[in-house]
């Protein structure tokens, strides 16, 4: 297909300019097929591009697929984000609340307007992590993380999208590593595994629950800015580390990611608790537009 394209460029999980994650969204998607939308995602070359078009599933809104600059994932936070915060600009979203077709199945999010800002919630399924079972040996020393850094108030852990939680015993560990990330792209790919999230409980900001950092080398990002996905299994984690209040109720702490990258990020994470177990988590944020603009999809 040929012509120009509306797209946008916002910066997710933050209310600033230049912080947070990148990512682009196209609204109108219908006419382009999968290698077009690839193709747009590889130029457009930030972590996360949506392609919004319409639903063909009554009771459901809108199809939603997302692409890193390499492959189409099927959950991606930050990118869910950023078709959301176009559908809102362009006035497409009338209401509070808008459901996505997605290949990995439906997908909620919910928006709070106020102050001029919409603050958007992901409320993906439940997430459950499961103990990492392998040998953390090589992942450790592709990313230059001694046994010593490890922090020992949580088990590593696997998340449903495959990515290792990771403990970290301090902010300065997180902020000393230097993966060689052709090692460890080496070591997870075969794993059939998606990135390592690497997390301290001592934080930038006085008050936040956490802070990571994110490596998907394989995936074409060497280091995330901010991973929306991974921070719904990671409240889990932390709950179940004994890390947040397991009173029953609601529990809400901001994470942070993206600073030593010169582009912070934060994210609010809610857990409801029942019986001192998660019973619904979700993982909010906004976004600002940078960039708006046309692409040409071929000759």
């Amino acid at each position: 297909m040929s012509g120009l394209i509306p797209i946008i460029q916002a910066d997710v999980f933050t209310e600033r300019p230049f912080a947070g994650n990148p990512a682009a969204a196209v609204l109108d998607a219908d006419r382009l097929d999968a290698e077009i939308m690839q193709r747009i995602a590889a130029e457009m070359l930030v972590p996360g591009t949506a392609f919004v078009s319409a639903s063909t599933q009554a009771g459901v809104d809108w199809r939603l697929r997302m692409f890193t600059p390499t492959r189409e994932v099927g959950y991606s936070g930050h990118t869910a984000l950023c078709g959301t915060h176009a559908l809102v600009e362009s006035g497409r979203l009338p209401g509070d609340r808008v459901t996505y077709d997605t290949p990995s199945g439906l997908l909620r999010v919910d928006v709070e307007r106020g102050d001029g800002r919409a603050l958007m919630w992901l409320e993906p399924p439940l997430p459950a992590c499961r103990p990492f079972e392998g040998d953390l040996g090589e992942i450790l020393n592709a990313l230059g993380l001694s046994r010593a850094a490890v922090g020992g108030w949580a088990r590593p852990a696997v998340t449903p999208d495959q990515d290792l939680l990771l403990p970290a015993r301090d902010l300065a560990a997180l902020r000393a590593l230097e993966p060689d990330m052709r090692r460890l792209a080496a070591v997870r790919a075969p794993q059939h595994a998606r990135g390592v999230c690497v997390v301290s409980r001592e934080t930038v900001d006085p008050g936040s629950g956490s802070h990571c950092r994110f490596f998907a080398p394989h995936y074409g990002i060497a280091e995330d800015i901010v991973t929306g996905s991974v921070h719904s299994t990671l409240g889990v984690w932390l709950l179940e580390a004994g890390a947040l209040p397991a009173a029953d109720g609601r529990v809400v702490f901001t994470a942070e990611q993206g600073d030593g990258l010169g582009r912070p990020g934060r994210l609010q994470v809610e857990l409801t608790v029942e019986g001192g177990r998660a019973a619904r988590v979700r993982v909010g944020g906004c976004a600002v537009t940078v960039l708006t603009g046309s692409l040409r999809s071929g000759a």
